[in-house]
């Protein structure tokens, strides 16, 4: 994974995000990736205001939100920045390879068991995946968001839909070299693991918390 871009989003000013370099600032870089995050959705403040927003946004819909996501690795998967890497690496996985997706989401569906799903009560109701991914990806490349807690719970039921398809087996991504090689993407527990944090992200959004 290459070092962190800091291009153009900032509470600080452009000028000054520009300056940071690397992980040299470590303060400077977690404000840079939560406000890029929330620029992304289209929230100014008083600091990174209406028309800052949008030039970002405006940013990532001409070159690609590849231009902020990786300010977002670090980020605790509790953040907002933390829960769009995450959304941003299964966006990517589906862009990259979307008849193998869809597949193996259509047998996660036919597995006998999935966890948090079958043994959740209510049943959740099961997302469609062109239309969950046609969301995510609207969201990913500057459309926005009508509803982030619905997506981070549907983001969320179908990493543990894809982690139930049992022909791909436990591991899909091979080599450390690959763009997604990632433990958020690599095996079917991590795609567990994260979906479990993509269920407390959501339940902090409908609370507010996700900050």
């Amino acid at each position: 994974m290459s070092q962190p871009r800091f291009h153009r989003p900032a509470m600080l000013s452009f000028e000054d995000a520009e300056k940071i370099e690397g992980d040299s600032d470590p303060a400077a870089a977690a404000l840079v990736a939560m406000t890029s995050a929330r620029a992304l959705l289209g929230l100014a403040d008083d600091e990174f205001g209406d028309n800052a927003v949008q030039k970002l946004v405006a940013a990532i819909q001409e070159e690609g939100v590849d231009i902020v996501s990786d300010l977002w690795e670090r980020s605790p998967a509790f953040t907002l920045p933390g829960a769009l890497w995450r959304l941003y690496l299964l966006n990517e996985w589906y862009q990259r390879d979307s008849i193998k997706v869809h597949e193996r989401f259509v047998e996660g569906l036919n597995a006998p068991f999935t966890a948090g799903v079958d043994d959740a009560d209510p049943r959740p109701q099961m997302p469609d995946d062109a239309e969950f991914f046609e969301r995510l990806n609207a969201l990913m490349t500057g459309g926005g968001c009508a509803d982030l807690s619905k997506l981070l719970r549907d983001a969320a039921l179908v990493m543990r839909i894809l982690a139930s398809g049992a022909t791909f087996g436990t591991t899909w991504i091979r080599t450390d070299k690959d763009r997604l090689a990632n433990m958020v993407t690599r095996r079917a527990r991590a795609l567990i693991e994260t979906a479990k944090e993509l269920d407390e992200a959501a339940i902090r959004s409908e609370n507010g918390r996700l900050i």
